[in-house]
């Protein structure tokens, strides 16, 4: 991996004042098409806008603005600056696929403000990296003040994909996408971008991507909670530590006070494989999905129920609409239809959660037990304590393209 930072930052510099064809020509959006969440009646036109030759991004709500042009083999510059004073969330996304949607198979390079540089989305994983992301190497210095601009450049070329920020190799990475097309997001808060530029090495084809297929990645390493984030109820003074806890090789939970581990990064289409038990006599608790940016005792999001004589069920939490859920206090449930056969305490049993778009399927121990569409098409998963204490081993997720 050196030697291949070390080749691409020589591609770079022989490149040069180089940077080959500017695609943004700073009076209109030629070239460009813009992509906003549906269920949103901001107009795109009002997300991404332009002046003084300078694309201005809202930051809400959610999409991107990418090229028309698919490109193959190329090095990609873009200089970006934070427009509020604080700096937030975006991406530069490399080798978008076909079909719009909110997180499409891509290449995101982060621009969030501290991990500008950081690499995800379609990408192949190295060995130990259990996180969505590979972060980038962490050097004091590298992003400029947020009214300051910051030039990215990402190079693809083959499968190979480095990032260079403000003049430093801070990443690279394995990929099995070809070609796509390449976009500036929106996520989270204003900035701006300008001179954006591709240097064409190796003309697309516009061949389709053969299926992808992605092997579990572990979330739980069996001996830390490493991108695990905790929360538990404020109005407790128990610490979190004292909630989820690793032991002889599982996750503990007491069950008190009430909260969730949550994943440290959201996923898109995926199947989550858990297995779970009781300690002491069968409680309640659940396996979360979608959950949104957030930290709350009832997140956004939907829960696949764990509790003792409810299994299967799912639940909108904190106002997420469920399809065919019935409203029971704060809460919208749907019951489960399947035959749940729990496994008596002391005895592990199985789920399998399967997310794709916005639908959700629960399995339990190798049974269909509910089905749902949602809201949304991306979040954080989450182990819950609520009630009574449980452990958690062998999870894992399957990212699906």
């Amino acid at each position: 991996m050196i030697f291949a930072a070390l080749a691409a930052a020589a591609l770079l510099a022989s490149c040069g004042e180089d940077k080959g064809t500017k695609i943004f020509n700073g009076r209109d959006f030629t070239g460009w098409v813009a992509y906003t969440d549906p269920s949103s009646d901001v107009p795109a036109s009002q997300v991404f806008t332009i002046s003084d030759g300078v694309i201005h991004v809202q930051g809400t709500p959610w999409g991107y603005l990418r090229t028309t042009k698919k490109y193959a083999d190329y090095v990609a510059s873009v200089e970006y600056r934070w427009a509020d004073g604080q700096g937030s969330n975006s991406g530069f996304f490399q080798r978008i696929q076909e079909g719009d949607a909110m997180w499409p198979g891509m290449i995101e390079c982060q621009v969030k403000i501290g991990t500008v540089g950081d690499l995800g989305g379609t990408v192949i994983r190295e060995p130990g990296q259990t996180a969505a992301f590979k972060p980038r190497l962490q050097q004091e210095g590298l992003e400029k003040p947020v009214d300051e601009w910051n030039q990215l450049v990402v190079s693809c070329i083959g499968s190979h994909v480095t990032v260079t920020l403000n003049g430093v190799v801070v990443n690279e990475i394995e990929t099995p996408l070809t070609e796509g097309f390449i976009a500036l997001q929106s996520e989270g808060g204003p900035l701006e971008f300008r001179n954006v530029y591709v240097k064409e090495l190796k003309p697309a084809t516009g061949a389709p991507v053969s299926e992808l297929v992605f092997k579990p990645t572990p979330l739980f390493n069996g001996e830390s909670l490493r991108g695990w984030v905790p929360f538990v109820d404020p109005a407790s003074d128990v610490k979190a530590e004292d909630v989820f806890f690793v032991k002889d090789g599982v996750i503990n939970v007491s069950g008190q006070p009430f909260g969730y581990l949550r994943s440290r990064f959201q996923y898109g289409d995926y199947r989550l494989h858990a297995e779970w038990r009781w300690v002491g006599e069968p409680s309640n608790s659940g396996l979360f999905q979608r959950i949104q940016e957030g930290d709350h005792l009832w997140p956004v999001g939907m829960e696949a129920n764990l509790m003792n004589g409810g299994l299967g069920l799912i639940v909108g939490l904190n106002g997420y609409q469920v399809e065919g859920a019935r409203q029971a206090g704060e809460f919208a449930i749907k019951p489960a239809t399947g035959n749940a056969q729990e496994k008596p305490v002391g005895e592990w049993n199985e789920a399998e959660i399967e997310c794709i778009g916005r639908h959700m399927k629960v399995y339990i121990n190798g049974v269909l037990q509910n089905e749902a569409d949602g809201q949304f098409d991306r979040g954080f998963i989450a182990l819950q304590s609520e009630g009574g204490p449980l452990q958690f081993r062998n999870i894992t997720v399957t990212e699906i393209r």
